[in-house]
């Protein structure tokens, strides 16, 4: 019976097959990770607020007196996905690297155009104390024949006193439709 290793020293077959034989230059060499330096940086979680995901913006006019359906959609803004990348900060603390993707897409009263959509980053120290808030606004040119784009938006200036171990620390992102013309927005 065999143990599924080679003979010389080669590791497990299955293993071998997988991801290649060891590399034997590489034996006794030192893995450089943060945890060699000391100090490991943790990451303040990001979440989409609920209820700011998406909104619309919908055409003038009033519901239609006999169908009783709502003006036309002109277009809709949803955020698709988020992402972070920490660092230690030269002066402490630990710098955010946030990104934010979306998508802007036309609806029946759509047509080209440059939508600027306003989208918030807020930076929370647990559940009550805000550390920053700021509005960004994106120009999404919509353009013939898709009438749709997505848009990307990178914030690289959170900065958080944050130590290890510590998740005091929350970012929420969301589209901000109080920052829409009052008139276009959802009903």
């Amino acid at each position: 019976m065999t143990d599924g290793s080679s003979s010389g020293g080669g590791g497990n077959v299955v293993n071998n097959a997988l991801f290649g034989a060891p590399n034997k230059n590489l034996q006794n060499a030192t893995i450089v990770s943060a945890e060699n330096f000391g100090y490991t940086v943790n990451c303040p979680p990001v979440a989409v607020r609920p209820g700011t995901e998406e909104f619309k913006v919908l055409a003038p006019g009033k519901p239609d007196p006999i169908t009783g359906a709502g003006p036309p959609v002109v277009y809709q803004v949803a955020i698709t996905d988020t992402a972070r990348e920490c660092f230690k900060a030269p002066g402490g603390g630990v710098t955010v690297k946030l990104g934010i993707k979306g998508r802007v897409a036309s609806g029946p009263a759509g047509k080209a155009q440059t939508v600027n959509v306003p989208v918030r980053v807020v930076v929370m120290e647990g559940r009550d104390k805000v550390l920053k808030s700021e509005l960004h606004r994106i120009a999404v040119p919509l353009q013939a024949p898709e009438l749709a784009a997505d848009f990307t938006k990178i914030d690289e200036s959170i900065v958080v006193p944050i130590s290890e171990g510590n998740t005091d620390f929350h970012i929420y992102v969301g589209l901000d439709d109080k920052a829409t013309p009052a008139k276009q927005r959802r009903s």
